[in-house]
């Protein structure tokens, strides 16, 4: 049978999109990442939904066309999200690439279906107007990206040091730079609490960089920081019940 729109966006979780007595918390991974890195999140019950996005090109979703533009994937995407949440309180999170995305996802329900999340948890990632200025970018080479990949601990060595491999994940981990790239600040901000987490030893994404999310909500903001890296959101077996009970 031929997957729905809403199942094919929201993976591993199809299961609780018509449970309307639990509240739906949506999570977007980061660039190099795809809906599975937080599956295991979902085996456990708890008083959450974790719902976990998967975009177009992209793991399980890997045979339909990549999408470079992420405001081309914004409005199928937030029709999703209201069809699923049933008028419900939800929440949006999202770490590194993935807290740009739920800004902007935040920001277009709210401007062109005046539905606003009940917050936004923004983990290890610069606030929308800043730009990481040792970031890779697309028009760099092989090498460059190698050393990015390096600098964030997260890609076993294995790959890092076998070409063959290295010749089908480097074209992949680029289409998510481009998408990146795609992540434009024109000055919004949304009527959403926002909640920042950083890892404490994340030195792109520390807590006095991550304090500018400040500035893009016209509601509470809150912080607090974990032991940790980069991703300490995946590394850290208290992260999802933090997540599910935070607020």
């Amino acid at each position: 049978m031929e997957k729905t729109l809403e199942e094919r966006w929201f993976p591993f979780t199809t299961y609780c999109l018509n449970d309307t007595e639990h509240k739906k918390i949506f999570c977007f991974h980061h660039a190099g990442g795809s809906a599975s890195v937080y599956r295991k999140w979902t085996l456990e019950k708890k008083n959450m939904n974790f719902v976990c996005v998967e975009l177009p090109g992209k793991g399980t979703r890997r045979r339909e066309p990549f999408v470079g533009d992420f405001t081309k994937l914004l409005e199928p995407l937030c029709q999703s999200i209201i069809k699923v949440t049933h008028g419900k309180p939800f929440i949006l999170f999202g770490h590194s690439m993935g807290a740009a995305m739920a800004f902007y996802v935040a920001e277009y329900l709210q401007s062109k279906y005046n539905v606003k999340p009940e917050k936004l948890i923004a983990a290890g990632r610069q606030a929308p107007q800043d730009e990481d200025p040792s970031e890779f970018k697309t028009w760099m080479d092989d090498d460059a990206l190698i050393r990015e990949l390096k600098k964030y601990n997260a890609t076993p060595k294995e790959i890092l040091e076998n070409q063959e491999l290295l010749h089908f994940v480097l074209p992949e981990v680029r289409k998510d730079y481009t998408l990146n790239e795609s992540l434009i600040y024109h000055g919004e901000r949304i009527d959403t609490p926002i909640y920042i987490n950083c890892g404490s030893k994340d030195f792109g994404a520390t807590a006095s960089i991550m304090q500018r999310w400040q500035s893009v909500t016209t509601k509470e903001f809150k912080e607090k920081e974990f032991e940790g890296d980069h991703f300490f959101v995946l590394n850290s077996e208290q992260y999802p019940e933090y997540l599910a009970t935070a607020g």
